[in-house]
Protein backbone atom coordinates (compact mmCIF):
# COMPACT_ATOMS: atom_id res chain seq x y z
CA UNK A 1 0.00 0.00 0.00
CA UNK A 2 2.69 2.18 0.91
CA UNK A 3 4.65 1.37 -2.20
CA UNK A 4 1.39 2.02 -4.37
CA UNK A 5 1.17 5.82 -2.59
CA UNK A 6 5.00 6.73 -2.98
CA UNK A 7 4.26 5.71 -6.71
CA UNK A 8 1.49 8.28 -7.14
CA UNK A 9 3.50 10.73 -5.53
CA UNK A 10 6.09 10.56 -7.54
CA UNK A 11 4.34 10.13 -10.92
CA UNK A 12 1.82 13.42 -9.58
CA UNK A 13 5.47 15.55 -8.70
CA UNK A 14 7.20 14.27 -12.43
CA UNK A 15 3.25 15.77 -14.21
CA UNK A 16 4.09 18.94 -12.24
CA UNK A 17 7.57 19.19 -13.16
CA UNK A 18 6.83 17.89 -17.05
CA UNK A 19 4.12 21.26 -16.88
CA UNK A 20 6.52 23.45 -15.70
CA UNK A 21 9.04 22.58 -18.22
CA UNK A 22 6.34 22.94 -20.55
CA UNK A 23 5.24 26.17 -19.65
CA UNK A 24 9.03 27.53 -19.45
CA UNK A 25 9.47 26.45 -23.01
CA UNK A 26 6.06 27.68 -24.08
CA UNK A 27 7.11 31.22 -22.54
CA UNK A 28 10.72 31.47 -24.17
CA UNK A 29 10.10 29.62 -27.81
CA UNK A 30 6.50 30.60 -28.57
CA UNK A 31 6.27 34.39 -28.90
CA UNK A 32 8.92 34.25 -31.79
CA UNK A 33 8.05 34.74 -35.68
CA UNK A 34 9.85 32.03 -36.67
CA UNK A 35 7.00 30.10 -34.26
CA UNK A 36 4.07 31.64 -34.50
CA UNK A 37 2.91 34.73 -36.56
CA UNK A 38 1.63 38.44 -35.28
CA UNK A 39 -1.79 37.39 -36.02
CA UNK A 40 -1.88 34.33 -34.42
CA UNK A 41 -0.07 36.02 -30.92
CA UNK A 42 -2.98 37.89 -31.19
CA UNK A 43 -5.80 35.60 -31.26
CA UNK A 44 -3.55 33.56 -28.52
CA UNK A 45 -3.74 36.77 -26.44
CA UNK A 46 -7.00 36.76 -26.86
CA UNK A 47 -7.75 33.14 -25.21
CA UNK A 48 -5.61 33.84 -22.82
CA UNK A 49 -8.05 36.93 -22.13
CA UNK A 50 -10.52 34.77 -22.19
CA UNK A 51 -9.72 32.06 -19.78
CA UNK A 52 -8.87 34.14 -16.85
CA UNK A 53 -13.04 35.33 -17.22
CA UNK A 54 -13.81 31.66 -17.69
CA UNK A 55 -12.01 31.04 -14.93
CA UNK A 56 -14.33 33.03 -12.66
CA UNK A 57 -17.27 30.93 -14.21
CA UNK A 58 -15.06 27.33 -13.13
CA UNK A 59 -15.49 28.93 -9.47
CA UNK A 60 -19.68 29.75 -10.29
CA UNK A 61 -20.48 26.99 -12.24
CA UNK A 62 -18.05 24.24 -11.70
CA UNK A 63 -17.57 24.69 -7.88
CA UNK A 64 -20.95 26.19 -7.06
CA UNK A 65 -23.11 25.16 -9.30
CA UNK A 66 -24.72 28.66 -9.80
CA UNK A 67 -25.77 29.37 -14.40
CA UNK A 68 -24.54 33.08 -14.87
CA UNK A 69 -24.57 35.22 -17.67
CA UNK A 70 -22.63 38.32 -15.98
CA UNK A 71 -19.33 37.63 -17.37
CA UNK A 72 -19.26 39.44 -20.54
CA UNK A 73 -21.26 42.60 -18.38
CA UNK A 74 -18.34 42.43 -15.49
CA UNK A 75 -15.66 42.30 -17.87
CA UNK A 76 -17.32 45.65 -19.72
CA UNK A 77 -17.00 46.91 -16.55
CA UNK A 78 -13.15 46.52 -15.76
CA UNK A 79 -12.58 46.90 -19.76
CA UNK A 80 -14.14 50.43 -19.28
CA UNK A 81 -12.71 51.72 -16.25
CA UNK A 82 -9.60 51.02 -17.08
CA UNK A 83 -9.98 52.80 -20.15
CA UNK A 84 -11.33 55.75 -18.62
CA UNK A 85 -8.71 56.49 -15.67
CA UNK A 86 -6.04 55.91 -18.68
CA UNK A 87 -7.20 58.07 -21.20
CA UNK A 88 -8.84 60.50 -19.43
CA UNK A 89 -7.34 60.74 -15.98
CA UNK A 90 -4.01 59.15 -17.26
CA UNK A 91 -3.89 56.72 -14.83
CA UNK A 92 -0.91 54.33 -15.15
CA UNK A 93 -2.01 50.93 -16.63
CA UNK A 94 -0.70 49.07 -14.00
CA UNK A 95 -2.84 51.01 -11.20
CA UNK A 96 -5.62 51.77 -13.74
CA UNK A 97 -6.04 47.39 -13.95
CA UNK A 98 -5.85 47.35 -10.17
CA UNK A 99 -8.16 49.72 -9.43
CA UNK A 100 -10.65 48.15 -11.91
CA UNK A 101 -10.47 44.86 -10.45
CA UNK A 102 -11.09 46.10 -6.71
CA UNK A 103 -14.02 48.46 -8.01
CA UNK A 104 -15.06 45.50 -9.83
CA UNK A 105 -15.20 43.23 -6.71
CA UNK A 106 -17.10 45.64 -4.70
CA UNK A 107 -19.74 46.29 -7.45
CA UNK A 108 -19.77 42.24 -7.56
CA UNK A 109 -20.08 41.79 -4.15
CA UNK A 110 -22.70 44.59 -4.02
CA UNK A 111 -24.81 43.21 -6.44
CA UNK A 112 -24.32 39.32 -5.66
CA UNK A 113 -26.27 40.43 -2.41
CA UNK A 114 -28.91 40.90 -4.58
CA UNK A 115 -28.86 38.67 -7.36
CA UNK A 116 -28.67 35.85 -5.02
CA UNK A 117 -31.70 36.72 -3.17
CA UNK A 118 -32.85 34.99 -5.81
CA UNK A 119 -32.68 31.21 -6.70
CA UNK A 120 -32.11 28.41 -9.72
CA UNK A 121 -32.95 29.52 -12.83
CA UNK A 122 -34.94 33.07 -11.69
CA UNK A 123 -31.12 33.78 -10.37
CA UNK A 124 -29.64 32.91 -13.86
CA UNK A 125 -32.85 35.02 -15.50
CA UNK A 126 -31.59 38.15 -13.46
CA UNK A 127 -27.50 37.92 -14.58
CA UNK A 128 -29.11 38.56 -18.08
CA UNK A 129 -31.12 41.80 -17.09
CA UNK A 130 -28.28 42.38 -15.48
CA UNK A 131 -25.50 42.08 -18.25
CA UNK A 132 -27.66 43.54 -20.38
CA UNK A 133 -28.60 46.53 -18.31
CA UNK A 134 -24.81 46.72 -18.34
CA UNK A 135 -24.85 46.61 -22.21
CA UNK A 136 -27.32 49.49 -22.11
CA UNK A 137 -25.14 51.90 -19.83
CA UNK A 138 -22.11 51.36 -22.34
CA UNK A 139 -24.12 51.99 -25.52
CA UNK A 140 -26.21 55.17 -24.23
CA UNK A 141 -23.82 56.72 -21.58
CA UNK A 142 -22.12 58.99 -24.32
CA UNK A 143 -20.49 61.44 -22.23
CA UNK A 144 -19.06 58.56 -19.98
CA UNK A 145 -18.54 55.21 -22.00
CA UNK A 146 -18.30 57.18 -25.16
CA UNK A 147 -21.39 55.25 -26.35
CA UNK A 148 -21.52 53.21 -29.71
CA UNK A 149 -18.01 55.08 -31.10
CA UNK A 150 -16.62 53.65 -27.48
CA UNK A 151 -12.77 54.95 -26.53
CA UNK A 152 -9.83 54.74 -28.21
CA UNK A 153 -6.41 55.02 -27.67
CA UNK A 154 -5.83 53.37 -24.46
CA UNK A 155 -2.09 53.06 -23.95
CA UNK A 156 -0.38 49.75 -23.92
CA UNK A 157 0.22 47.66 -20.66
CA UNK A 158 3.48 49.54 -19.06
CA UNK A 159 4.31 47.20 -15.94
CA UNK A 160 7.48 49.48 -15.20
CA UNK A 161 9.79 47.00 -15.45
CA UNK A 162 8.49 46.00 -18.79
CA UNK A 163 6.46 47.72 -21.65
CA UNK A 164 4.38 45.59 -24.10
CA UNK A 165 4.86 47.30 -27.49
CA UNK A 166 3.91 44.11 -29.36
CA UNK A 167 2.13 40.89 -29.64
CA UNK A 168 4.28 39.51 -28.19
CA UNK A 169 5.37 41.05 -25.60
CA UNK A 170 2.14 40.77 -24.87
CA UNK A 171 1.61 36.48 -24.86
CA UNK A 172 4.53 36.59 -22.54
CA UNK A 173 2.48 38.65 -19.72
CA UNK A 174 -0.79 37.63 -20.30
CA UNK A 175 0.71 33.90 -20.65
CA UNK A 176 2.12 34.57 -16.88
CA UNK A 177 -1.12 36.15 -15.84
CA UNK A 178 -3.19 33.38 -16.99
CA UNK A 179 -0.62 30.29 -15.43
CA UNK A 180 -1.07 32.82 -11.65
CA UNK A 181 -5.14 32.30 -12.25
CA UNK A 182 -4.78 28.51 -12.81
CA UNK A 183 -3.27 28.26 -9.94
CA UNK A 184 -5.21 30.22 -7.65
CA UNK A 185 -8.41 28.71 -8.78
CA UNK A 186 -6.73 24.58 -8.51
CA UNK A 187 -5.78 26.13 -4.93
CA UNK A 188 -8.85 27.48 -4.42
CA UNK A 189 -10.63 23.77 -4.87
CA UNK A 190 -8.89 22.42 -2.07
CA UNK A 191 -9.85 25.02 0.52
CA UNK A 192 -12.44 25.03 2.96
CA UNK A 193 -14.11 27.52 0.77
CA UNK A 194 -14.05 25.18 -2.39
CA UNK A 195 -15.29 22.63 -0.57
CA UNK A 196 -18.11 24.82 1.03
CA UNK A 197 -19.04 25.79 -2.38
CA UNK A 198 -19.16 22.06 -3.93
CA UNK A 199 -21.57 21.19 -0.65
CA UNK A 200 -23.71 24.21 -1.85
CA UNK A 201 -23.71 23.06 -5.30
CA UNK A 202 -24.72 19.11 -4.32
CA UNK A 203 -26.70 20.01 -1.85
CA UNK A 204 -28.17 22.99 0.18
CA UNK A 205 -29.85 21.99 2.47
CA UNK A 206 -27.74 19.52 3.89
CA UNK A 207 -25.01 22.29 3.59
CA UNK A 208 -26.61 24.33 5.95
CA UNK A 209 -27.18 21.61 8.53
CA UNK A 210 -23.21 21.56 8.43
CA UNK A 211 -23.24 25.22 9.19
CA UNK A 212 -22.41 26.38 5.77
CA UNK A 213 -23.52 30.01 4.93
CA UNK A 214 -25.02 28.95 1.80
CA UNK A 215 -25.93 32.67 0.85
CA UNK A 216 -22.92 34.27 1.83
CA UNK A 217 -20.77 31.35 -0.12
CA UNK A 218 -22.97 31.99 -3.07
CA UNK A 219 -22.26 35.79 -3.08
CA UNK A 220 -18.40 35.36 -2.29
CA UNK A 221 -18.36 32.61 -5.41
CA UNK A 222 -19.91 35.84 -7.12
CA UNK A 223 -17.66 38.16 -6.15
CA UNK A 224 -14.53 35.52 -7.14
CA UNK A 225 -16.21 35.27 -10.94
CA UNK A 226 -16.56 39.50 -10.95
CA UNK A 227 -12.75 40.36 -9.69
CA UNK A 228 -11.61 37.42 -13.04
CA UNK A 229 -14.13 38.77 -15.18
CA UNK A 230 -13.30 42.53 -14.58
CA UNK A 231 -9.46 41.51 -14.89
CA UNK A 232 -10.09 40.07 -18.02
CA UNK A 233 -11.67 42.97 -18.80
CA UNK A 234 -8.83 44.93 -18.36
CA UNK A 235 -6.52 43.32 -20.31
CA UNK A 236 -8.56 42.92 -23.22
CA UNK A 237 -8.85 47.29 -22.95
CA UNK A 238 -4.90 47.70 -23.09
CA UNK A 239 -4.26 44.84 -25.52
CA UNK A 240 -6.84 46.30 -28.23
CA UNK A 241 -6.17 49.99 -27.39
CA UNK A 242 -10.02 49.95 -28.05
CA UNK A 243 -13.67 49.49 -26.46
CA UNK A 244 -16.76 49.22 -27.62
CA UNK A 245 -19.96 47.73 -26.41
CA UNK A 246 -20.17 44.97 -28.58
CA UNK A 247 -17.49 42.78 -27.04
CA UNK A 248 -20.06 42.69 -23.89
CA UNK A 249 -23.30 41.70 -24.73
CA UNK A 250 -25.04 39.09 -23.74
CA UNK A 251 -24.37 36.64 -26.37
CA UNK A 252 -21.00 36.73 -25.52
CA UNK A 253 -21.37 35.28 -21.71
CA UNK A 254 -23.40 32.73 -23.64
CA UNK A 255 -19.86 31.70 -25.62
CA UNK A 256 -18.11 31.88 -22.11
CA UNK A 257 -20.44 28.88 -20.68
CA UNK A 258 -19.77 27.04 -23.44
CA UNK A 259 -15.98 27.28 -23.21
CA UNK A 260 -15.77 25.81 -19.99
CA UNK A 261 -18.59 22.98 -20.50
CA UNK A 262 -16.33 22.48 -23.56
CA UNK A 263 -13.07 22.00 -21.33
CA UNK A 264 -15.27 20.45 -18.70
CA UNK A 265 -16.93 22.55 -15.30
CA UNK A 266 -15.11 20.31 -13.05
CA UNK A 267 -11.94 21.18 -14.25
CA UNK A 268 -9.64 23.99 -14.23
CA UNK A 269 -7.56 22.85 -17.20
CA UNK A 270 -10.40 21.96 -18.94
CA UNK A 271 -11.50 25.65 -19.00
CA UNK A 272 -7.97 26.69 -20.60
CA UNK A 273 -8.72 23.86 -23.36
CA UNK A 274 -11.87 25.15 -23.41
CA UNK A 275 -10.95 28.56 -23.80
CA UNK A 276 -8.26 28.31 -26.75
CA UNK A 277 -10.67 26.04 -28.49
CA UNK A 278 -13.38 28.43 -29.07
CA UNK A 279 -11.06 31.30 -30.08
CA UNK A 280 -8.41 29.37 -32.25
CA UNK A 281 -11.25 26.65 -33.89
CA UNK A 282 -13.07 29.83 -35.41
CA UNK A 283 -9.92 31.44 -36.46
CA UNK A 284 -8.59 28.25 -38.46
CA UNK A 285 -12.37 27.60 -40.01
CA UNK A 286 -12.92 30.86 -41.53
CA UNK A 287 -12.99 28.97 -45.10
CA UNK A 288 -16.63 27.37 -44.26
CA UNK A 289 -17.69 30.82 -44.27
CA UNK A 290 -21.22 31.15 -43.68
CA UNK A 291 -21.67 27.34 -43.02
CA UNK A 292 -19.51 28.10 -39.61
CA UNK A 293 -22.14 28.29 -37.76
CA UNK A 294 -23.90 25.28 -38.74
CA UNK A 295 -20.97 23.25 -38.14
CA UNK A 296 -20.21 25.27 -34.72
CA UNK A 297 -24.11 24.04 -33.47
CA UNK A 298 -23.65 20.53 -34.54
CA UNK A 299 -20.08 20.42 -32.45
CA UNK A 300 -22.00 21.97 -29.70
CA UNK A 301 -24.75 19.40 -29.66
CA UNK A 302 -22.11 16.28 -30.27
CA UNK A 303 -20.69 17.98 -27.33
CA UNK A 304 -23.77 17.36 -25.15
CA UNK A 305 -25.09 13.97 -25.98
CA UNK A 306 -21.30 12.28 -25.97
CA UNK A 307 -19.47 13.98 -23.40
CA UNK A 308 -21.74 16.09 -21.08
CA UNK A 309 -18.94 16.81 -18.36
CA UNK A 310 -16.44 18.41 -21.16
CA UNK A 311 -13.32 16.86 -22.71
CA UNK A 312 -11.75 16.72 -19.15
CA UNK A 313 -14.37 14.83 -18.23
CA UNK A 314 -14.44 12.59 -21.16
CA UNK A 315 -10.69 12.43 -20.35
CA UNK A 316 -10.98 11.57 -16.92
CA UNK A 317 -13.81 8.68 -17.29
CA UNK A 318 -11.24 6.74 -20.23
CA UNK A 319 -8.96 7.11 -17.04
CA UNK A 320 -10.88 5.66 -14.68
CA UNK A 321 -12.13 2.46 -16.91
CA UNK A 322 -8.45 1.83 -18.24
CA UNK A 323 -7.35 1.78 -14.57
CA UNK A 324 -10.38 -0.11 -13.54
CA UNK A 325 -9.20 -2.70 -16.62
CA UNK A 326 -5.99 -2.88 -15.16
CA UNK A 327 -6.65 -3.71 -11.59
CA UNK A 328 -8.60 -6.76 -12.81
CA UNK A 329 -6.00 -8.05 -14.87
CA UNK A 330 -3.89 -7.77 -12.21
CA UNK A 331 -6.27 -9.68 -9.94
CA UNK A 332 -6.79 -12.29 -12.41
CA UNK A 333 -3.02 -12.99 -12.81
CA UNK A 334 -2.34 -12.66 -9.00
CA UNK A 335 -5.65 -15.59 -8.58
CA UNK A 336 -4.26 -17.74 -11.68
CA UNK A 337 -0.84 -17.23 -9.15
CA UNK A 338 -2.23 -18.25 -6.15
CA UNK A 339 -4.20 -21.38 -8.30
CA UNK A 340 -0.73 -22.32 -9.34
Amino acid sequence: MNLTKKREFNLTHFGYLLAAVICVLVFIFAPQKAVMSRYMAKVCNEGFIYFVAVLGLCVMLGMGGQVTFSTAGMMGVGAYTTAILTTRFEVDTLPAIFIAVVMGGIFSFVMGLALFRLKGSYFSFASIGFTTLLYTIFSNWMDVTGGPDGISRIPKLDLYFFECKNYYDYFRVYFIVAIICFLIVQRMRKTSFGRALASVRDNEIAARSFGINAYMTKVYSFTIAGIFACLSGAMYAVHANYISPEPFKYDQSAIYLIMVMLGGVDSTFGAFIGSMLMTILPEKMRFLESYYKLVYGVGVIFLMVFMPMGIMGFASTIRNKFRTFVKRKKAAAAGKAEVQ
